[in-house]
């Protein structure tokens, strides 16, 4: 288990730079545009909400699901083995003790684990078409540094 959490915190540096530090940047960005660059850039958005002074809110979602696990390896087994002997014949006996260890390889397979990634962002437009405000929500909402 211990090695998944760094496999799982490794994808996620292997990310680059995109944090959420630079998605609010590029949300920044976006105030005081014309919503109509905006939907030209991102598209059209997912919800569109009217609001009581005319403006309105657009809606950004974006899911996916990340699957980690379900590798195989291959892992030394040793086994231990001690004990004594005893052997009897005509012309006498003899006792003694042994030790010795032998190692196989066996195959592990990592059990597969499904991570549920989102992202919800919000502008607020306000009744001229101009972007006055965001907000986001989810646990995959990274930029790389704006340009």
């Amino acid at each position: 288990m211990k090695y998944l959490r760094i496999l799982v915190l490794l994808s996620f540096a292997l990310g680059g730079c995109a944090t959420t530090a630079n998605y609010e940047k590029l949300l920044k960005s976006w105030v005081g545009s014309n919503v109509d660059n905006l939907v030209m850039r991102w598209g059209p958005p997912a919800n569109s909400y009217p609001l009581s002074s005319g403006g309105r809110v657009l809606e950004y979602s974006n899911q996916r699901n990340i699957q980690l696990g379900g590798y195989t390896t291959t892992v030394p087994q040793t086994t231990y083995n001690t004990g004594s002997a005893n052997i009897y014949g005509t012309g006498g006996s003899a006792y003694g003790t042994y030790s010795g260890t032998s190692t196989t390889y066996v195959q592990k397979t990592t059990p597969v684990q499904n991570f549920a990634m989102q992202c919800i962002t919000r502008f607020t437009v306000d009744a001229q078409g101009t972007i006055t405000k965001w907000a986001w929500q989810g646990n995959d909402c990274k930029a790389m540094e704006p340009k």
